[in-house]
């Protein structure tokens, strides 16, 4: 395990703690839990797909005319 795979659990790790930040801006709690969980998710995701491709060295899909 090196150092940036470290680096990228703690990111994708991040994503919990936005979920319960925006949970807590919200006044009603099924509000709250609904979209600070899609927010989580949102950037746990985002990070995944941006952080893998630097990760693994993932091929361009090809163009065919």
């Amino acid at each position: 395990m090196t150092l940036g795979d470290l680096i990228l659990g703690l990111l994708v790790a991040l994503g919990f703690f936005v979920s319960a930040l925006v949970s807590r801006m919200f006044r009603r709690p099924m509000a709250g839990i609904f979209i600070g969980g899609v927010a989580g998710l949102a950037v746990s995701v985002f990070i995944l797909v941006y952080g893998l491709t630097d990760v693994f060295s993932i091929a361009p899909p090809a163009a065919e005319n």
